[in-house]
């Protein structure tokens, strides 16, 4: 099992710290909120929540327009069922600043176990279902808790594909698609406001899918802090990966293959601490990147990063 922990603060829950529930934990069949279906659809991932009551299920159209639709009871992406849990939360809240807590248990070959604050679950890429148990309290905002569980969803489903959700800012420029990755304050926010030619689809998260042997950037509402522009949707040849590095001039360096794939490895979050114990999902992204140059882009903020990415031929 590989827990995944994103800025934990703290806390308690069903089971030892730093690892989602077990198995047994989701055994009983909790109550659902409504008989209302909501689907996210980001190309050819979707991702279904059941059993919501009227005004979650207008919370999460509203959220996700225009990538969301009602579904049907007959389900064609992942089916997770939304149970009520009669607690107030499954780990503590933080008295201090707000961090996310979220921890991701792998079950190889394709299941994933999953603990926030308010939401305990499940999800199986192979069988397409899993279940969302949402708790009572209201330290974290119903939207929220849904979310970080569709991201989890989302990432692992692209895994499955062949694809990945990067922690990446990306953009489209003259119908090609780049992603722009780094550590917290590499500068994905900062190139993105930047942007003066481009659509920026995220300066947060991206998610790539294969198509015909290649890469495409797919849109999504994991938009991060960027609002500007309406919500990109459709998908889009994958033409280059960059590591951001912030500097005086604008420019496009290149590096050893190995090195760039590590860098880019070092942002697939929710996936990447599986990897180890399943070197089939290493292997699978490796692939699907092959074709893809990465490079670090040396930039500044403004937009001439988009003249050096011109300049490199990209």
């Amino acid at each position: 099992m590989t827990p995944t922990r994103t800025s934990h603060k703290g806390g308690t829950h069903p089971t030892r710290e730093g690892e989602a529930p077990p198995k047994e934990f989701f055994a009983a069949r909790r109550p659902a909120a409504g008989n209302h279906a909501v689907a996210i659809v980001l190309g050819p991932v979707r991702v279904e929540l059941h059993g919501l009551d009227d005004a979650r299920a207008r919370l999460l159209l509203d959220r996700y327009a225009p990538y969301a639709t009602p579904a049907s009871d007959e389900s064609q992406g992942l089916r997770v069922r939304v149970g009520l849990e009669d607690r107030e939360y499954y780990l503590d809240p933080p008295a201090g600043p707000e961090f996310t807590a979220v921890f991701v248990t792998h079950d190889p070959p394709s299941a994933v176990r999953y603990l926030s604050y308010k939401v305990a679950g499940w999800l199986d890429v192979a069988t397409l279902r899993g279940e969302l148990l949402l708790a009572r309290g209201t330290w974290e905002p119903d939207l929220r808790s849904f979310e970080n569980y569709v991201r989890v969803a989302v990432a692992w489903l692209a895994a499955a594909r062949g694809g990945a959700l990067v922690h990446a800012a990306s953009a489209v420029w003259n119908d090609r698609a780049y992603l722009f990755y780094g550590q917290s304050g590499a500068g994905k926010s900062t190139l993105a406001a930047a942007n003066r030619r481009g659509r920026i689809v995220s300066d947060d998260l991206s998610l790539v899918l294969p198509r015909d042997g290649a890469l495409d950037l797919v849109g999504s509402p994991f938009r991060g802090t960027y609002e500007g522009g309406e919500p990109v949707v459709g998908s889009f040849p994958l033409a280059a990966g960059f590591r951001l590095v912030q500097a005086e001039e604008a420019e496009v360096r290149p590096v050893p293959r190995v090195r760039g794939f590590a860098e880019l490895v070092g942002n697939l979050p929710f996936v990447a601490e599986a990897y180890h114990r399943d070197p089939a999902l290493l292997e699978s992204v490796e692939r699907a990147f092959a074709r893809v140059p990465l490079a670090h882009l040396h930039f500044r903020p403004d937009d001439s990063y988009w003249d050096a990415i011109a300049r490199a031929g990209l």
